[in-house]
């Protein structure tokens, strides 16, 4: 009997790791927890354009609730210029009918600050045909926008396939056209991450060559539930802020700077001459930093938080695969 029972044991784990054998490698893999340090957030100097960006808010309850309430408290004295959202608003299948839970309701306090809402679409969102609905629930104009904020120039993609061959001509010419200081991008595919679901290659493969080609500074995504930084490939800082509202453990690879697991979001500040991109948790303390410099080339690094988990840039990291 106990043979029995061992032998079916052992044949429902193999069948286990069969069915799942990344989310089994990645679970035993990824053990970045909570960030070491954390500092006050403090205002950026008079002039400085503010943006906020959060990635999958869609599950309900106390986390997103905090998020919210962070980016509330922060923007109280000085409102920030838009919330963006990274997709994945409504899970599991992108129903709408979520959205009071999870964007109206926990983000209520900073709509109500005069603050505009820009949102993207996760994979989660476009399930069962709602992508189009849940965008005209957002008050969105459409899958693909752009907008200006000061210095700042801010492209939301839909990264979900197929990817439209018009989206590929709308960033080309919007990029080429734009006289910005800063190039921003947001979509929900991350095309670096060393997280649970990894680099996303399709959207890397279609899109990092035009963000290199038109001087993107940086990129920030989602689906992975935590939150990194990279070091600089080809000139593009990639940021992964999928910890609004639920976080795992993070991993790391050659192009990782920072990595944790920690409910947050994301806090950016332009002026002419920096851009300060901060991940705040839900304490409202700074839990990575790190400083974008103009120059007359490309953007650097100027400064880190966590600069003590600097590594060397690579130009073609190993390990990445499709999330």
């Amino acid at each position: 009997m106990r043979r029995l029972f061992a032998a079916t044991v052992v044949v429902a784990l193999i069948a286990l790791v069969a069915r799942y054998p990344r989310q089994i490698w990645s679970h035993l893999t990824h053990w970045k927890g909570a960030p070491k340090r954390r500092i006050p957030y403090t205002l950026p100097g008079r002039g400085a354009v503010r943006l906020a960006i959060a990635g999958d808010v869609g599950h309900p309850g106390r986390g997103v609730n905090a998020t919210g309430a962070a980016v509330a408290a922060l923007g109280t004295s000085a409102p920030y210029a838009a919330l963006v959202l990274l997709g994945d608003h409504a899970y599991p299948r992108g129903d709408p009918k979520t959205l009071p839970r999870t964007v109206f309701g926990p983000f209520g306090d900073v709509r109500a600050q005069g603050t505009p809402l820009l949102a993207v679409l996760g994979n989660h969102d476009v399930l069962d045909g709602h992508g189009d609905a849940q965008l005209d629930a957002l008050g969105q104009s459409g899958r693909w926008w752009a907008h200006e904020f000061g210095p700042l120039l801010l492209v939301g993609l839909d990264s979900n396939p197929p990817v439209a061959p018009e989206q590929l001509d709308f960033l080309e010419a919007t990029l080429a056209s734009s006289r910005a200081r800063w190039k921003v991008v947001a979509l929900h595919h991350p095309p670096y991450s060393a997280g649970y679901q990894g680099s996303h290659l399709p959207t890397r493969e279609l899109f990092e060559p035009i963000f290199r080609r038109h001087g993107v500074d940086l990129v920030l995504s989602a689906h992975d539930h935590d939150y990194q930084r990279s070091v600089p490939i080809g000139g593009v800082t990639y940021i992964v802020t999928g910890g609004a509202a639920r976080a795992r453990f993070s991993g790391t690879a050659p192009f990782t700077a920072a990595s944790f697991r920690v409910r947050h979001y994301v806090d950016i500040a332009a002026t002419p001459d920096q851009l300060i991109v901060r991940a705040v948790d839900h304490d409202r303390l700074v839990v990575d930093e790190v400083v974008l410099e103009a120059c007359a080339s490309q953007s650097v690094p100027a400064s880190s938080l966590h600069s003590d988990d600097q590594v060397p840039g690579i130009e073609a990291p190993a390990g990445s695969r499709p999330g």
